[in-house]
């Protein structure tokens, strides 16, 4: 029967375009049972003009009703799913836990060496001191510090570092009121110090170029100074004598600023050059100088006053929260868009 119908479609379909229209056909191909041969055969049919009419409404209400069938079947098919749009990478903001670790050379200086009860003594007699040089040798500096990048502008840390020894030399001369050196009235100084400083610091990160940084900050803490190896040498000709103190120390407040830049090589290590002022107050000795025969100089200590440094250091910073590439989880099918 599917071979029937396929050939009554095909001729019909010549006989429409042949004729012009489906009512103008006049003939059809139809299955039928030839009895003689015993088997269904294709027999053409002349139909009227009122029969050719009326098969042509029935094939029209068929393509009719297919047609609608068609757009009922395609409303009742279900929405195609949303499209899954995956969420944007993360955006670093430069944030997370670091260590660092800090070396550094310090130029360091004083504003004077006291001490109260000699320097009485010398006002006292209508004189007055002068120091012809005083200076510290160079020192280094080794330091450790945690801290916070809170964003890409601000950070802060807290570190604690050992300041090696420094070797203090001074000259001293008193001088009359005429201006000449009065007798007896050249001395010579020398000491060492070191220090223990920790420091609570905040920076503003000014921007990056070209993975260079630059930055400022501020700091304040406290200082532990010693002072040891103190000696008071008087120069007089002839007549040298020696006066010692014995070891003392002291802690202050201190207070720094900072500037430098920092260069970032890794996803985790930041290398940083910064310079620092570093104000660490007073250091003296922890008690009065004496002669080395036994005799006493003074009652007080003496006292290194306004002690301050300019330090160069290079350091690492190691991010311990460094950005890393979030997975993304697939719970929705993917559909590709065209």
């Amino acid at each position: 029967m599917l071979g029937l119908r396929f050939n009554f479609k095909s001729y019909l379909t010549n006989r429409v375009h042949s004729s012009g229209s489906l009512t103008n056909a006049r003939c059809f191909v139809l299955p039928a049972f030839d009895a003689r041969r015993g088997q269904s055969v294709m027999r053409e049919v002349r139909l009227s003009a009122f029969a050719g009419t009326a098969l042509a409404g029935i094939a029209l209400a068929g393509a009719t009703l297919l047609a609608g069938g068609s757009a009922t079947l395609a409303a009742d098919l279900p929405a195609p799913p949303p499209v899954y749009e995956p969420p944007p990478p993360p955006v670093a903001i430069g944030g997370g836990w670091y260590l660092r670790g800090d070396v550094g050379v310090t130029q360091q200086h004083l504003k004077d060496l006291t001490n109260v009860d000699l320097d009485a003594r010398v006002i006292n007699a209508g004189n007055s001191i002068d120091f012809i040089k005083q200076s510290f040798n160079p020192a280094a500096t080794i330091g450790v510090g945690v801290g916070y990048q809170v964003n890409n502008w601000f950070r802060a840390d807290v570190t604690g570092e050992y300041r090696t020894r420094s070797r203090y030399s001074a000259t001293e001369q008193i001088l009359r009121p005429d201006g000449t050196t009065a007798a007896n009235g050249v001395n010579y100084f020398d000491a060492s110090k070191t220090e223990w400083v920790g420091l609570a610091n905040a920076y503003l990160d000014l921007g990056t170029w070209g993975g260079l940084t630059p930055y400022v900050g501020a700091g304040i803490g406290f200082a532990r100074v010693r002072i040891g190896h103190f000696r008071d040498i008087n120069l007089t000709p002839g007549n040298p004598t020696v006066a010692t103190a014995p070891a003392g120390t002291r802690t202050n407040f201190a207070w720094a600023l900072h500037t430098g830049f920092a260069y970032q090589f890794s996803d985790t290590m930041k290398m940083d050059v910064g310079y620092r002022y570093l104000n660490m107050g007073k250091g003296e000795t922890g008690g009065p100088a004496r002669n080395q025969n036994g005799g006493g100089t003074s009652q007080t200590p003496w006292v290194f006053n306004n002690l301050h440094s300019h330090d160069i250091r290079v350091g690492l910073r190691w991010m311990l929260d460094a950005p890393q590439a979030q997975p993304v989880h697939w719970d929705e099918p993917v559909i590709r868009k065209h």
